[in-house]
Parts: structure tokens; sequence; C-alpha cells
């Protein structure tokens, strides 16, 4: 199987969960890291993130997220002609950013839908 062209800006479709059937991955940054190599930076829109920290109890949006090539090849399904110009990721690229340069964050390999359960159980966990 050929490997995709992913390339900043692009929007996909995903292998969604339950109930996100308009969730999209938007490409914002690619780039190769010494330690994890090529890395992508990314948000996943139109999501029902549970967060007992926002009004709702639920968010939007996971608006960054450092992911490997794997995590794209698992998940994503069609290139979509929607774009997306939001910079909101931009705040958590550079936490993410500051924290892997002092080796406090990584990247992950799992699916988009695998990462978002898994943001939510640390969430949870973090109490109020």
């Amino acid at each position: 199987m050929t490997k995709p062209d992913y390339a900043e800006g692009q929007v996909w479709t995903y292998d969604h969960r339950p109930g996100e059937d308009g969730s999209r991955v938007v490409i914002r940054k690619i780039g190769v890291e010494p330690e994890d190599g090529e890395v992508f930076h990314v948000s996943i829109l139109g999501v029902r993130l549970r967060n007992h920290r926002v009004p709702g109890g639920a968010q939007p949006a996971m608006h960054h997220a450092a992911v490997l090539r794997t995590s794209l090849d698992k998940s994503l399904r069609e290139l979509t002609t929607a774009s997306d110009q939001d910079t909101a990721w931009e705040n958590g690229y550079a936490v993410w950013r500051q924290a892997y340069d002092n080796g406090d964050a990584g990247v992950f390999e799992l699916s988009v839908a695998e990462i978002l359960g898994y943001i939510e159980m640390v969430v949870a966990a973090s109490g109020e």
C-alpha cells in the first residue's frame, strides 16, 4: 500500500467515535524530531470531548495533538475539500513544544479515536 501524501492544511475524515459523524482531522504542521522522526500536529474538530472543566461538560475540539504517521494511517479515510484556518491550535502546539523539548511530552501513536478516549480518561482522572 502506498503512503498517502499528507500535507499541512489538509482536512480528512477518519474512523470517528459513535455520534461524531461530522468530525474531521486537520493537519496543521508537519515536522521532524530527532527522537520520533516525522511528527504531525493536528486538530480534531467536531467532537464531544468530555471535560468537566468546561461549561456543559464537553468541548467541541481538541485543538492540538502531536501524532506519528502511524496514527494517521490507522485513522484517516478521505481527504475533503474543506478548509480550516483557525489558529487555536497554535497555543497547544507552543505548550507541547516546550514540554517536548524538556522531555515532558511525547507523540501519540494511537488511532485518532483512541487519542480522544485517552484524553478523556486523563481529564476525568484529574478531578476538579
